[in-house]
């Protein structure tokens, strides 16, 4: 199996995106491409971890789970590891040379990314535009919650997996909460959180003590995801966007008039000028298959969140799983580990390898 490396088309506001292409490795072939996006913060490495062929790429890519045929070497998958705007070596846009390109909100990634990412690979099989699967790690997964209301979605979303995805903010996460209060509020600049968390080492042993559940992840394969699988520059507005999310308990387009948004939010009948469209508020739109997991110790999406969304959705294939000591895992898993966890090569990916194989026959 070889890997490619793609770039896409640009987007409509100029921006090329990273693909990470392996083909399906054994003779049982699924008809179906896979698609794994990363959260906020991260590149591939949250969900495609280690060097290429390297032995923690073996054990910790879930890409490589996928596109091997499980464990078992069976039916493999085409998998398309995505990294969204802002990432890249070097990106599209250097930040020193075009800030004003480091402007975008959440609301870009639905909008411009995803359609752009899905459109490049449907144009790589030269067949009908059919769907794919998309898997999503935290904020991947709520841009793919987003994107399945609209119809392009419903047409283009054969199943949608996410791994610690939240829409509803009741508590909040501190683990976000201290990457959006890095930033200012008022201004749209290039932010880098590794960058960041490397000058402030009290404050990224604290990112680490909330963002893993102790004793399920290696501190080694730790250092390293920080270090490089949060070096990347994000548009600080995206940071802004996750702050509104927290102070109206909602995931939200961005508000026309944030500060009216604030300030009248509470008034009975807010005229819609005012109030942004709620992707909360319209689960029901999304109608895809769904497996929704999340950790048993996580605080950025818990076990309320995960139970708020699966019920609310209008899908009529909906599994929830979550891996909790108390669901007969070896440990309650966090946010991070979900995916770079010591185990999820035995407890985690075969689920997300039989949920996609089901849906394959």
């Amino acid at each position: 199996m070889t890997r490619e490396v793609h770039l896409t088309t640009p987007t409509s506001d100029g921006w090329r995106l990273r693909l990470f292409y392996y083909p399906a490795a054994t003779k049982k072939q699924a008809e179906t491409p896979v698609i794994i996006c990363h959260g906020l913060a991260g590149n591939r490495l949250s969900v495609d971890f280690g060097e290429y062929e390297s032995e923690e790429w073996n054990k910790y890519s879930l890409a490589a789970y996928l596109s091997r045929g499980g464990i078992e070497k069976d039916l493999s998958f085409d998998v398309w590891v995505v990294e969204l705007r802002g990432r890249g070596d070097p990106p599209t846009f250097s930040p020193n040379e075009h800030p004003e390109k480091y402007k975008w909100c959440v609301d870009d990634y639905i909008d411009k990314d995803i359609p752009t990412i899905i459109r490049y690979i449907q144009n790589q099989y030269h067949k009908d535009k059919k769907p794919v699967y998309w898997i999503g790690k935290s904020m991947g997964g709520m841009i793919a919650y987003a994107y399945g209301e609209t119809p392009a979605g419903r047409r283009n979303l054969k199943g949608v997996v996410t791994l610690g995805s939240p829409t509803r903010f009741k508590q909040k996460p501190l683990l976000l909460n201290i990457l959006t209060r890095l930033c200012p509020r008022r201004l749209s600049i290039p932010f880098n959180a590794a960058e960041i968390l490397r000058e402030l080492p009290e404050l990224r042993d604290r990112f680490i003590e909330l963002g893993a559940s102790k004793g399920n992840i290696d501190p080694n394969i730790l250092e390293v995801y920080i270090d490089k699988g949060m070096d990347n520059t994000i548009s600080s507005r995206v940071l802004n966007h996750f702050s509104i999310f927290f102070r109206h308990h909602t995931f939200c387009r961005y508000p026309s008039y944030p500060w009216f948004y604030d300030i009248l939010d509470k008034i009975p009948y807010l005229p819609n000028v005012f109030k942004p469209y709620s992707y909360t508020e319209n689960l029901s739109n999304f109608i895809s298959p769904l497996l929704a997991m999340g950790g048993g110790a996580d605080t950025v999406a818990p076990l309320s969140d995960i139970q708020y969304t699966t019920s609310r959705v209008g899908s009529s294939d909906v599994t929830m799983i979550i891996l909790s000591r108390d669901n007969g895992y070896r440990t309650d898993y966090g946010h991070i580990d979900l995916t770079l966890g010591l185990h999820v090569r035995e407890e985690v990916y075969p689920i997300i390898y039989d949920w996609l194989t089901r849906r394959e026959v």
